[in-house]
């Protein structure tokens, strides 16, 4: 059983630095065959520019710079796609996903690994102090992050089943070594690996390292998400209580999807428009000549699901009522749509933001049946999401569901519904009679892929053909 050599193959030998050409337009493009490890990572700017990299890798395509905000949205009840656009992921939108037809996500996540390793088998040309520390810290927990997400796509989630912990996880690798031969762990190494490296990030990254890269807030917002999903209520809430940054206000919060406004984002990919140009929100549609041109839409359920003193709606923060050429009316996605004036989708990626780890924190309270508290925790985000809010005082069951409706609304488009779905072992069910058009006429979903029942093999991506065919011993995904 070994990792993917084709991956590691034209990895290593890439930096970076050489990569990342536009989050810090003063950087300086060398040529391919300029630089080697030996005579790169030397200094502390090397480093800082290696740590670029790394960020970079996260705004491939298949990552946060598309699919990965994309694809948990469409494999669900949240969006409807439309025969109107290119019938771009309908493989995914009708879960027939296999080996031969897989989602091209080892790659990207597993390059991200790669170039925090890279930085931490060299990171000793450093001399120790603080800029060292931060610099390892760094990529210790962009490292965690990419297994995390990993994990989440290829694997069981541990609250998914009795045995999830137990089934498999995702190599783990924390070598450079293009010949290495790991097997697959157990999700429970992968989630003790993930949980353990962005403990130790936390106690050595800065407290601000600038917008768009990992600092103490950032590691603990995710660790209040891994402990979530693994189980460990009591930590999940530990950890959001150590975050510190606040949910975004009513005033606020339609400027953080047109980047305005940073309010309430812990962590993000920031692009330059013009020299990145990494086009998120096509995802979702198009613009021609002033009309859109649908992909998917959001579905007519989930759009009434949000009501009329929801900012999210009211706003156009998140949906918007446009036509196409033929006069169709659809309820867009607006959330990626652009900067201001621009309808590129070319926006940064938000990775992760308080008003999660707010829900986050009202989820873990709720398990353990702390309901003044869970109830406290959901009001922070509705009351910065509602005009007039009065709270409903829910407790019990009604509370629980209550808090999985506001992680619904609230993380729409943000790559998290699939997995939320996921974890609770709760099926993905579609309307079959709601259409693609804004008042629920048009076409519905295809009467074969209406329902995705809990705990269906397709829950786990498979592991694509090409790997199989590199290293037959690198085991696939049951049901495939």
């Amino acid at each position: 059983k070994k990792i993917m050599k084709n991956i590691f193959k034209t990895v290593i030998l890439v930096f970076g630095v050489l990569l990342f050409n536009s989050c810090e337009d003063e950087l300086e493009k060398l040529p391919n065959d300029s630089v080697t490890p030996e005579t790169f990572y030397q200094t502390q700017a090397d480093f800082e520019s290696a740590m670029r990299g790394v960020y970079s890798g996260f705004l491939n395509g298949s990552y946060y710079g598309g699919s990965f905000l994309s694809l948990p949205d469409i494999m669900t009840s949240n969006v409807i796609i439309s025969p109107q656009g290119r019938l771009s992921n309908q493989v995914f939108f009708e879960w027939r996903h296999a080996p031969n037809l897989s989602w091209n996500f080892m790659y990207p996540p597993y390059v991200v690994i790669n170039r925090s390793n890279l930085i931490l088998e060299n990171i000793n040309n450093l001399p120790d102090g603080p800029d060292k520390t931060n610099i390892i810290g760094e990529a210790k927990a962009a490292r965690a992050l990419a297994m995390f997400d990993l994990v989440r796509v290829f694997s069981e989630i541990p609250t998914q089943s009795s045995g999830a912990s137990q089934s498999l996880g995702m190599p783990i690798i924390t070598t450079t070594d293009p010949t290495v031969q790991i097997p697959r762990p157990s999700v429970d190494e992968c989630y003790t690996f993930i949980i353990n490296e962005l403990e130790e990030a936390k106690g050595l990254v800065n407290s601000d390292n600038g917008s768009g890269r990992i600092n103490k807030n950032t590691v603990r917002a995710l660790l209040s998400r891994a402990y979530l999903y693994n189980g460990n209520d009591l930590e999940a809430i530990n950890a959001a209580n150590e975050v510190t940054a606040s949910i975004a206000s009513l005033s606020t919060f339609p400027g953080v999807w047109t980047d305005s406004s940073e309010d309430g984002v812990i962590f993000k990919i920031n692009q330059d428009r013009i020299l990145d140009g990494v086009s998120i929100g096509v995802q979702w549609s198009q613009s021609n000549a002033g009309n859109v041109v649908p992909e998917y839409v959001m579905s007519y359920e989930l759009f009434n699901l949000y009501g009329n003193d929801d900012i999210r709606k009211t706003s156009g923060a998140y949906t918007q009522i446009q036509s196409d050429q033929a006069g169709n009316l659809y309820n867009t996605i607006t959330k990626m749509f652009g900067e201001p004036g621009q309808n590129n989708g070319v926006v940064d990626a938000k990775i992760i933001r308080a008003a999660e780890v707010y829900l986050n924190k009202a989820e873990a309270h709720a398990n353990r049946s702390e309901w003044v508290e869970a109830l406290q925790a959901l009001d922070m985000v509705r009351s910065n999401r509602y005009t007039g809010f009065v709270s409903g005082g829910e407790t019990g069951p009604a509370l629980l569901e209550a808090i999985k409706l506001e992680r619904r609304l609230e993380l729409f488009a943000e790559g998290h519904r699939f997995f939320d779905l996921k974890r609770w072992n709760e099926p993905v069910v579609r309307s079959a009679t709601d259409g693609d058009f804004f008042d629920g006429s048009g076409t519905p979903a295809p009467a074969n892929y209406l329902t995705l029942p809990a705990g269906n093999y397709k829950f786990q991506m498979p592991i694509p053909q090409s790997e199989i065919n590199v290293y037959p011993g690198l085991e696939q995904n049951p049901g495939y």
